[in-house]
Order: structure tokens, then C-alpha cells, then sequence
């Protein structure tokens, strides 16, 4: 049985590879603009082993770029001494996210009920992770599972995490 989940797993990682690893990447200037936040409600700022963590509530919208985060509440955690950004937390009802993957216009768009954005530190991806009735669309694939991670700057499903399923649009160019 033990077998047969960590085979499970291991194809849906591999077909994930295929349905969202197109030769299309997010847009390489993303990555270089600031991190910017509007909320319509409260915020509040705490320090906490380490790191500066602001709140917001109430309609909630992050961008980087052509990176656009939409919920309900949000959590920024900084590094307390360098000020830098370390991750970004939304949840909502659900959470909307989208990113221009090339200079085309084509996009990728998602859903779930929390997501997490930031970059991962050994290899410096940019991770966006999706729990909980995670839905991903590029212009060639839909994914649909519990949770999904996705590396944006290389629309690549890194990992998901089941009962899953999803769509590959067979197109002839």
C-alpha cells in the first residue's frame, strides 16, 4: 500500500511536470519590481522571533509585477534586521491569483482557500503554493487538487497533493 502511494505521487508529480511545463516562464521583470499591498480595512504590525509580521484585512490585493494576489485577510512576514520580505500568506474565499507567463499576454490563473507566495532560498524560485481546493490554468493545462505548489518563474507544478485531476489541451501549431 505504502508503495503504491509513494508511486501515486510520484506520477502525478510527473504528470504535472508535463501539464504545466510548457516552454513559457513568468515574466523575468516580476521579479525585480516591489512587492506592493492595498487593503480596504485594518493592519496591524508585531515583531515575532525575528521577524516584522503586518496584518491586513478587508479586500486585500498584492502585486509584483504582473503578479496579482486577491483576499481576504494577509500576512507579511519581513526579516526583522534586513527588512527584507520572507513570505506572503492570503487566505479568502477563495484566493485569487494570476501572472503573465511571456511578453504574448498568456496567463496563468489560480484558486484556493490559502496561498503563499515567496522565494524559495536555495535556489531562489519563485514559490507559489495553494492549499486547499487548489485550482491552477495556464494557457495548455488545468490542474485541480487539495494542495499545489507551483514555481512561477517556470510554470511547473513542483508538487500536488491528491485527489486530483486536470486537463492538457493537445494543440497543433
Amino acid at each position: 500500500m505504502h508503495k503504491q502511494a509513494i508511486s501515486m505521487r510520484s506520477q502525478v508529480v510527473a504528470m504535472s511536470v508535463v501539464l504545466l511545463g510548457a516552454q513559457t516562464f513568468a515574466l523575468e521583470s516580476d521579479r525585480s519590481q516591489d512587492v506592493r499591498w492595498s487593503a480596504d480595512g485594518n493592519s496591524s504590525m508585531m515583531m515575532k522571533d525575528g521577524l516584522r509580521i503586518l496584518e491586513l484585512s478587508d479586500n486585500v490585493e498584492v502585486t509584483q509585477g504582473s503578479l496579482f494576489i486577491q483576499g481576504d485577510e494577509a500576512v507579511f512576514e519581513y526579516d526583522a534586521t534586513t527588512n527584507e520580505l520572507n513570505r506572503v500568506t492570503v487566505q479568502g474565499s477563495p484566493v485569487r491569483y494570476q501572472q503573465q507567463l511571456d511578453e504574448d499576454g498568456g496567463m496563468v490563473v489560480g484558486t484556493s482557500e490559502t496561498l503563499s507566495f515567496y522565494t524559495d532560498e536555495i535556489d531562489g524560485e519563485t514559490i507559489v503554493e495553494l492549499q486547499g481546493n487548489a485550482n491552477i490554468e495556464s494557457p495548455d493545462s488545468t490542474m485541480k487538487c487539495s494542495t499545489i505548489t507551483y514555481l512561477a518563474d517556470q510554470d511547473l507544478i513542483r508538487e500536488a497533493a491528491g485527489p486530483c485531476e486536470g486537463l492538457l489541451n493537445s494543440t497543433n501549431n
